[in-house]
């Protein structure tokens, strides 16, 4: 892996890495002070000042010891002359259930026919959110999932490991409140070690490197729904300065939400409010499904604080304003809002509201072996899936521009590993293993395969809008845009791709070529055996590459090519002019199940001038 040596990697990106962190204290001083302003002045550490005989409460109780709720002197009392509510009066479990279910709404409400049969069991945890309704209901949400992996995306799998863990805390027992207090905890570290692990992949040498990394691309999207080509020209120093200390501050910006999450959840809900907003903004990927999937679950860091929003509170001119517009630019920027962005909107205008208030959350006990349980699952699939190579997409990857395999471009940790490892002929035992992740890397060379062709290289550059790919090729990126991810999520579903934001504006008349790419042979038997089921009649034609190498090594390399031809039932095989051994890659059967059903690799596609990075995809 000489072109990814890790010593001389950190060594080059060292000022880009230097940079993430002060940008990431930056951002994080800026969440907590934002934070301090929007707290109540007249409060000390949760409560109001007590102001009898002129003295304050401190940490939440009257200076002279004598309460024990952290109210007022006689704990009666409130400063308002009411009964101050507390987090333990407040049904958290019904808090987190109806705000669940409120995710689970969108789509109906979006699409009314869609998933009918599931109507009932949601309107009922919605009336009902009861340990018992909310277990079947978060059951019936994870079967449903385990049947479209690894077609989901990645935040999809975030939310089924929260109800996972939802399913173990209810199953152990107890009540709402001995559900809620085991739930909780575990959820919330659960949730920090997954947004850890988002931003733990963005360090990458690909996403750092503006040619091809992902922030210039969703940067460009934001810009080009902010501004006019008149307002910021494309190459323009203040365009060009933005989009390319980008990759530095959108990976600064996770690592922040996810530190303020951990260590203060206020700051964190505030910040994660703020970067999934941004998220929301863009027209093309516009992913509102992962921004209201978080949102809807904000509570588990803040648990009552809904409720303390909907009660009696000044709070309203500021929260509502700053919905309010930013409601008018979703309008403006999307030609409408769906059920997604006013949800989004509403829970963030309580979110606010309720910080603004005064809400304190109180610090649930929890149980250990949830919360270790829960932190080990999220660590295992946030950090380890991908540097064992069984998951790739649907993974915490996702935009990191992350090299899955062929030597890794991440800057602390190797990827692909099993591949690696079965991608030596001398390594064959076990057999299922061998089979499962051996074969090594195959350059698609060209087909004639509609299957193939669709989901490979997935070219999205004809749906960016025309002026965002003018900032991109005012940067000096070759302005192309795939979306791998996105066709094998939408696979036989192309009223739901069609209709998705990728499809719904662009420019349909640039023509582009289609080129070669690379991918693991797991991922070839993959997809023909989709081609073979609907007796597709198609040419191929691959050359197999060294395991380790980068897209330019990969496109020079000079091997045996393998033309595949298949029509009306009837196939050939040649290798070099040869007939092809029964071994081929191309006439091995589909790759096994339980495989398929967490691992679609990131194909990589090679554009001419590519050197060492990997282009971004979604």
């Amino acid at each position: 892996m000489s072109d990814y040596d890790k010593i001389k990697l950190i060594k080059e990106y060292a000022p880009d890495l230097a940079a993430t962190v002060v940008v990431t204290a930056v951002l994080v001083l800026a969440a907590y002070f934002l934070t301090n302003l929007m707290e109540p002045k007249e409060s000390t550490n949760g409560h109001a000042k007590n102001g009898k005989n002129g003295k304050e409460a401190t940490n939440g109780h009257a200076k002279n010891g004598k309460d024990t709720n952290g109210h007022a002197k006689n704990g009666k009392e409130a400063k308002n002359g009411k009964k101050e509510e507390t987090s333990e009066e407040v049904n958290l479990l019904a808090e987190y259930g109806r705000a669940w279910c409120l995710h689970q709404f969108v789509p109906f409400v979006d699409k009314l026919v869609l998933g009918s049969y599931g109507l009932p069991l949601l309107v009922l945890s919605f009336l009902f959110p009861i340990p018992s309704v909310l277990l079947i209901a978060h059951v019936a949400n994870i079967v449903s999932w385990f049947y479209w992996m690894p077609a989901v995306w990645d935040h999809m799998v975030w939310a089924a490991l929260l109800e996972f863990t939802f399913v173990l805390a209810a199953v152990a027992g107890g009540g709402k409140e001995a559900v809620a207090k085991r739930f909780l905890p575990a959820a919330r570290m659960e949730l920090c070690v997954l947004y850890w692990s988002a931003a733990f992949w963005k360090l990458t040498t690909s996403w750092y490197t503006v040619r091809g990394s992902c922030a210039p691309v969703l940067l460009s999207e934001l810009m080009a729904g902010l501004f006019t080509p008149e307002l910021v020209p494309a190459g323009s120093l203040f365009a060009n300065t933005f989009l390319k200390i980008a990759p530095v501050f959108v990976a600064a910006l996770e690592f922040a939400v996810a530190y303020c999450l951990t260590f203060r959840p206020a700051a964190g809900v505030v910040l994660a409010l703020a970067f999934h907003q941004t998220i929301n903004l863009m027209p093309m990927t516009y992913a509102g499904g992962f921004s209201i999937s978080m949102c809807c679950r904000f509570v588990i860091f803040l648990p009552g604080i809904v409720t303390k929003a909907l009660g009696k509170s000044d709070s309203l001119l500021l929260p509502l304003s700053l919905c309010v517009a930013i409601g008018a630019a979703m309008f403006a920027i999307h030609l409408g809002v769906d059920t997604a962005c006013v949800l989004f909107l509403t829970l963030g205008f309580l979110y606010l509201r309720g910080i603004m208030s005064g809400h304190r959350a109180s610090r649930l006990g929890g149980a250990a072996w949830l919360s270790f349980l829960a932190v080990l699952v999220g660590f295992v699939y946030g950090f380890l899936a991908p540097v064992f190579g069984v998951m790739a997409m649907a993974s915490s990857t996702m935009y990191g521009n992350v090299k899955q395999w062929g030597g890794t471009n991440h800057l602390v940790v190797p990827t692909g590993l099993l591949q690696e490892h079965f991608a030596d002929p001398k390594n064959t035992e076990p057999a299922w293993a061998m089979d499962a992740f051996g074969g090594g890397l195959i350059r698609i060379d060209e087909t004639t395969s509609p299957t193939m062709r669709e989901l490979c290289p997935a070219e999205a550059t004809h749906l960016m809008l025309p002026y965002a790919r003018d900032l991109l090729v005012g940067v000096g990126t070759p302005g192309r845009y795939f979306e791998l991810y996105a066709a094998r999520n939408y696979y036989n579903r192309d009223d739901d791709h069609g209709s998705s934001a990728l499809h719904n504006r662009g420019n349909t008349t640039v023509e582009v070529s289609q080129p070669p790419y690379v991918e693991p042979a797991y991922e070839l038997r993959r997809v023909l055996s989709l081609a073979r089921k609907k007796n597709e009649s198609f040419t191929l034609k691959y050359t197999k590459v060294p395991w380790f190498g980068t897209p330019k090594s990969y496109a020079e390399y000079q091997g045996e090519q393998v033309v595949l031809e298949e029509s009306n039932g009837k196939r050939t095989c040649t290798k070099a002019g040869k007939p092809c051994e029964d071994s081929e890659i191309a006439l091995q059967a589909a790759p096994q199940y339980w495989l398929t059903k967490v691992l679609h690799p990131y194909p990589l596609p090679i554009l001419p001038g590519d050197t060492r990075e990997v282009h971004c995809s979604t």
